[in-house]
């Protein structure tokens, strides 16, 4: 029996290295599709909305449990939801052909698309955590993350080398969409090799139920905080990354992608490191550290300009590493918070709460974006350097916060 759940973990894995590769080129934010929005015509504020109502699909994770409980399926859930999510995108290849209205259909396309991942919710995580014993958990979700930093490591350098090198054209945007379709395809293949682990919990719940319980719990309650100041503070400025160094420090798709893997090669290396950590010394301490640092490296967008590229490279390499580090720890004090029958409802209202301020926090920074000019500069820093600062600063207040609990 032993022997037989380590081959599915393995299958598992499989299917995690398939998802990470399809969402690399499919997910915005990402080179693929910021160059995609680029060459339909974007502006810088439209592509931010786009990312902003793509961190509201999550709100539908609060009906994801109520789903799970008319399928009685992990793997029917899963398999139906990612089955929807590829079909949906793929509408995205009619737009180069559309002249009109294309920010609306890539809104709709991509939101829909993605509010399908969504309502799979954690089903997916509470599957494949059934078969991992506990006190393996930091080590099998940090070789998650491995693998997650190896997909880090090809695809940026894949992706930039082509993007570098021939013209941006709608043929050239098709084959890289048509070559996704293959890890799709594998990857809903490797669903139906997955067995059915029913996912333990209370029965049905309303809507209401599914609410209440998770913020009836204290110390949930309290991740949830922190989990959304978090998270206001990543969509606060992330998102613009991308923009920001393609367009305005004219930085290479080939420069980008070598930076990218490079720090992916770094934090391949480190992952085994933070999950032992985590198992040895505690999450906090790791996420104490790790959060700190991560915050401040921000402070380094100061720095970087059109002639000192280095402090960009600086910047995207020690961010990675804290980065990993700080979402190992919290992966597994969410998984120890809902080690119960409702863990997919905690989850759940964790993800749509978070959702909405991210939503709202992406907004915020896209209209400020829209309404300052980018040449408008205050101590030769412009809107998206201060920007980045204070998502620094947003971060270390969020950590301030949930150090100070006792979860």
């Amino acid at each position: 029996m032993k022997k037989y759940k380590m081959k599915q973990k393995n299958v598992f894995l499989l299917c995690i290295g398939l998802r990470n590769i399809f969402e690399a080129i499919a997910t915005p934010g990402n080179l693929v599709l910021t160059s995609f929005m680029i060459y339909l015509g974007l502006q810088d504020y439209e592509m931010g909305y786009i990312l902003g109502f793509i961190a509201l699909t999550n709100i539908f994770q609060l009906i994801s449990p109520l789903i799970y409980e008319k399928f009685k399926s992990p793997k029917k859930m899963v398999l139906i939801t990612r089955t929807l999510r590829f079909i949906v995108f793929y509408f995205v290849m009619f737009l180069p052909f559309i002249e009109n209205y294309r920010f609306i259909l890539l809104l709709f396309i991509i939101f829909t698309s993605m509010s399908f991942t969504s309502l799979m919710g954690g089903t997916f995580l509470a599957w494949n955590d059934r078969i991992i014993p506990m006190d393996r958990k930091g080590r099998y979700y940090s070789t998650r993350n491995l693998i997650s930093n190896g997909v880090g490591i090809l695809i940026p350098l894949c992706v930039g080398r082509v993007l570098d090198s021939y013209e941006h054209t709608t043929a050239l945007f098709m084959m890289i969409f048509i070559i996704s379709i293959i890890f799709a395809v594998g990857e809903i293949f490797i669903i139906t090799r997955l067995d059915d682990y029913p996912i333990i919990t209370k029965g049905k719940l309303t809507l209401r139920q599914t609410l209440t319980y998770p913020l009836k719990d204290t110390k949930y309650r309290q991740f949830i905080l922190f989990s959304l100041l978090w998270m206001f503070a990543w969509n606060f400025g992330r998102p613009f990354f991308n923009i920001y160094a393609i367009k305005y420090i004219n930085l290479s798709y080939g420069f980008i992608a070598f930076v990218a893997s490079f720090t992916a090669v770094v934090k391949l290396l480190l992952a085994k490191m933070w999950g032992a950590g985590v198992d040895r010394y505690g999450w906090k301490k790791i996420l104490k550290y790790t959060g700190l640092c991560f915050g401040f490296t921000h402070f380094l967008w100061i720095f970087i300009s059109l002639d000192f590229h280095i402090f960009y490279f600086l910047f995207i390499l020690l961010n990675g590493i804290f980065m990993i580090g700080f979402n190992i720890a919290k992966f597994n004090v969410n998984l120890k918070l809902t080690d119960h029958e409702y863990r997919l409802s905690y989850m759940a209202v964790n993800s749509a709460i978070t959702a909405v301020f991210s939503f709202v926090s992406t907004n915020i920074s896209t209209i400020i974006i829209r309404v300052i000019d980018p040449t408008w500069k205050i101590f030769s820093l412009d809107i998206f350097q201060i920007l980045f600062v204070i998502a620094g600063i947003l971060y270390l207040l969020a950590l301030i916060y949930i150090i100070k609990k006792d979860l």
